[in-house]
């Protein structure tokens, strides 16, 4: 009775921002199997998905083949852009610059780029369309033409280690044009091949041999056109520069000027159903040749010194005539074999007169090449010296050319094994920890709008009844009692141990009520 003027006792709990779940088993007999399964399938189809998306990275490196460095990913095709799309290989097209030397994947012979420019867009003589560089991503050479061949003889004019080799010289170059189809259209490109069996660098420990010059690699097997057509090159090339020197010798011995230098301009003959090329129309020829007369003067012997001009350029007429210098038939037969042997590098596989290709032609031009081996200065030709035939070498033929160069590609490579783990593992655990929260979101929304009394804790809902109800009378539906037990019914002795907690529970109530009312 002395506490009579203290106020009441309250219970204060602090309350923090943060909240934690308050959870209650489901009442469903698949929910274990189902989320059990779910997860290890789950867990394997992730890590499959992570180790594709996140288990590569981009490396650089060059290639040679980009076509084949970019379908070592192809797998990558099969999944959706958003996984690979961060380690799908790639390489990035070149720049051919013009002026600019290339070979091609028969690695034969050297061109360098003159010109570039788009059909569509006119030509290069029009100035329209025309590039500074052709773009270039391994696309096949196609629809060439040898537009011309030139050869410059020259004697006097040459250094003194190429006069040891062979008193005249011979410059051969060609003039082509091919395609390209690539993803800007069709493209034009004009291509120059210069060939000289004794370039200017040449040293004297090669004398007497076969020098091997100008071509990048032979074989007689997989590339037997071309190793015919190399000595075809060489062969004609030390019998017509010999030929020339013959004939300035017999000019000087009796007292004749004789020729410093020439140049003959070979182009296919206008009549286009001329196709065999052991026809000597099949060029005509426009040439140059300077005698070298005594203080300084000089003669020019050109088409109009025979005749009528256009008459005089017939191969078949020059030949027929024996028309000064006769050095027609040699000069042809090396232009044709710069013909077809650029031809086959280029991998014109449909041209109608290589011949390189035909066995009947290349025979032709063998036959006397047992001859023209007794008729070469110190220069030897080769690889055959022999007629075809008679050389054991593989079938004649070539396949699609490509320009020969490196691209910079990009390729996946796998991460080391430790951060791949790692990298793994936590790509798994966010996916996991989403794909949980979906479903919980699921369950919950389908369940719980039909059951919403379910969103409070078990004893939130007993105690609840027990103080509407009293803590004598607590009924329980069958349907509360299986989803407080988990779905199972309850058994008699915990429904008395319940019962006596329940009573505990309301005497200790009542006890500290009467307490507090009977405290001053």
């Amino acid at each position: 009775m002395g506490r009579a003027g203290r106020s009441p006792r309250h219970s204060t709990t602090h309350a923090s921002m943060f909240s934690y779940p308050v959870t209650r088993r489901y009442p469903f007999r698949w929910i274990t199997p189902v989320v059990i399964i779910g997860f290890v399938v789950a867990t394997i189809l992730f890590t499959f998905l992570n180790f594709v998306s996140t288990g590569y990275t981009l490396v650089n490196e060059e290639s040679w083949n980009p076509n084949a460095t970019v379908s070592s990913g192809v797998w990558m095709n099969h999944w959706p852009s958003f996984l690979v799309s961060k380690v799908e290989p790639s390489c990035e097209p070149i720049n051919v610059q013009v002026g600019s030397e290339f070979f091609t994947n028969q690695t034969a012979l050297r061109y360098t780029l003159t010109d570039v420019w788009q059909t569509s867009q006119g030509g290069a003589g029009a100035g329209n369309g025309v590039a500074s560089s052709l773009t270039y991503f391994s696309n096949l050479i196609e629809n060439c033409s040898v537009n011309s061949v030139e050869i410059d003889y020259a004697a006097m004019d040459r250094s003194a280690s190429q006069f040891a080799y062979s008193e005249w010289g011979a410059v051969v170059r060609t003039y082509a044009t091919c395609t390209i189809l690539g993803s800007g259209g069709l493209t034009n490109f004009n291509i120059t091949q210069e060939y000289d069996y004794v370039p200017s660098d040449i040293s004297f420990s090669t004398l007497y041999t076969f020098l091997g010059t100008n071509f990048l690699s032979r074989n007689r097997t997989d590339k037997s056109s071309l190793w015919w057509g190399e000595s075809l090159m060489s062969m004609y090339w030390t019998h017509s520069t010999y030929q020339m020197q013959t004939i300035r010798e017999n000019q000087t011995t009796n007292d004749a000027p004789g020729i410093r230098k020439g140049t003959l301009y070979f182009y296919p003959n206008d009549d286009r159903t001329i196709t065999n090329m052991t026809d000597p129309d099949f060029f005509e020829c426009d040439y140059r040749f300077i005698i070298d007369k005594s203080q300084g003067a000089f003669d020019v012997v050109f088409p109009g010194t025979y005749g009528e001009y256009r008459s005089q350029t017939r191969l078949s007429t020059l030949v027929q005539q024996a028309s000064y210098p006769n050095i027609w038939t040699e000069a042809d037969a090396l232009a044709k074999a710069a013909y077809s042997t650029v031809m086959t590098d280029l991998g014109q596989t449909s041209a109608k007169s290589n011949l390189l290709t035909d066995p009947a032609s290349l025979s032709f031009f063998t036959t006397n090449f047992t001859e023209a081996t007794r008729n070469i200065a110190n220069a030897y030709p080769g690889p055959a010296d022999r007629p075809y035939g008679t050389e054991d070498s593989g079938p004649l033929g070539t396949t699609p050319s490509v320009i020969k160069t490196k691209y910079l590609c990009q390729v996946p490579q796998r991460k080391p094994a430790g951060s791949l783990f790692v990298s793994i593992l936590v790509a798994d655990l966010v996916f996991l920890q989403a794909l949980w929260f979906v479903f919980i979101y699921v369950v919950d929304m389908f369940f719980l709008r039909r059951h919403p009394e379910r969103n409070h804790c078990e004893g939130c809902v007993v105690d609840a009844r027990m103080r509407n109800l009293g803590p004598d009378t607590l009924p329980l539906t069958k349907e509360d009692a299986e989803v407080e037990m988990g779905g199972l019914r309850p058994r008699s002795s915990e429904s008395r141990s319940r019962s006596v907690s329940r009573s505990r529970l309301m005497a200790q109530s009542m006890d500290m009520g009467n307490r507090d009312f009977y405290r001053p």
